[in-house]
């Protein structure tokens, strides 16, 4: 299938490539590792990012290079579970005839004419190696910094269950280059700014553990996003909180939104990737979500009963 995306690549010389909304470490990371890789091949290429995500906190160690698209010919979707996942820049995409899809989320259901999706991939960004791999593109020290923060924020620094042989491998390649692992390694995971401790002292003061430990959850409402002026990234790893007791199986994390809840679901074992899916949502077998358009308290009530049939 590579062979199909390299043709597309190489008929193309304006391409806009779309990470997901919510912009984390694997979707950004990939994207830009992408874009470089295609200016290296002397095709005009440019990041789209939701305006709302451009405060991200990896944009400060992203690489990147100065460019712009107006009229793509090619758009690629990368690390986006599904189409909605592209927001407002959903249109930049239906209005492209050629189209890529690139992505490790096992709920992807193809929405592009191309389709490259590997739910054995710890991130997008193996992928994105892989690739460029295939296609003979040199990898630089900028593209491998932005490789290794996709593969290792994706894969909680090489400790989630996702982590295979082959991502291991493959960062040893990564780290071969003059990048600063160590730094990176801990300001995706050990630096955090002082509004995001204040919004997890607010979080774990609503902290809920049912069904003797196996579930557990904490809500943020927008009164709180509304004091702190909190953005997605500021409160990216809230869900983090709930899933680090020892005992939880099933861990959630409700943020209010407009009109109903947006729901992060982390696992030890379950699949949570079938509760988001029924409710209209996607992702892995141990990290998913979906939104409910209904208040906090009746999406909790029905979260708690899916997960009560498949914890262990």
């Amino acid at each position: 299938m590579f062979t199909d995306i390299a043709n597309a690549i190489k008929n193309s010389n304006n391409i806009i490539i779309l990470p997901h909304k919510s912009a984390d470490g694997d979707c950004l990371g990939s994207s830009y590792a992408l874009k470089l890789g295609l200016l290296k091949l002397g095709k005009n290429a440019q990041v789209v990012v939701e305006k709302k995500d451009k405060d991200a906190k990896f944009f400060s160690i992203i690489k990147d290079a100065e460019t712009s698209v107006s009229t793509p010919d090619l758009v690629i979707a990368v690390d986006c579970g599904d189409i909605d996942r592209l927001d407002t820049r959903r249109d930049i995409f239906n209005s492209c005839e050629n189209t890529v899809n690139i992505d490790h989320h096992g709920t992807n259901d193809g929405f592009a004419k191309i389709n490259y999706i590997d739910a054995n991939a710890s991130a997008t960004g193996e992928i994105i190696f892989d690739l460029l791999e295939f296609m003979q593109i040199d990898i630089d020290d900028d593209i491998a910094q932005n490789l290794y923060i996709a593969i290792s924020s994706d894969s909680g620094r090489f400790s989630y269950s996702n982590t295979t042989k082959k991502t291991h491998e493959i960062a040893g390649k990564l780290i071969g280059y003059n990048i600063d692992f160590p730094y990176l390694n801990a300001f995706i995971f050990d630096k955090n700014s002082k509004k995001e401790l204040l919004l997890a002292k607010e979080a774990i003061k609503t902290l809920d553990v049912v069904a003797d430990g196996k579930i557990a959850s904490v809500t943020v409402t927008k009164k709180v996003i509304k004091k702190y002026k909190a953005t997605d990234s500021e409160l990216g790893g809230i869900v983090n909180y709930p899933r680090s007791i020892d005992t939880v199986q099933i861990a959630f994390y409700f943020k209010e939104v407009h009109g109903g809840v947006k729901v992060s679901m982390r696992s030890t074992g379950p699949d949570v990737s079938k509760i988001a899916k029924k409710y209209g949502g996607g992702g892995h077998e141990r990290a998913s979500g979906c939104t409910l358009n209904m208040p906090v308290k009746k999406a909790k009530k029905i979260m708690y009963n899916e997960a009560m049939a498949v914890i262990c």
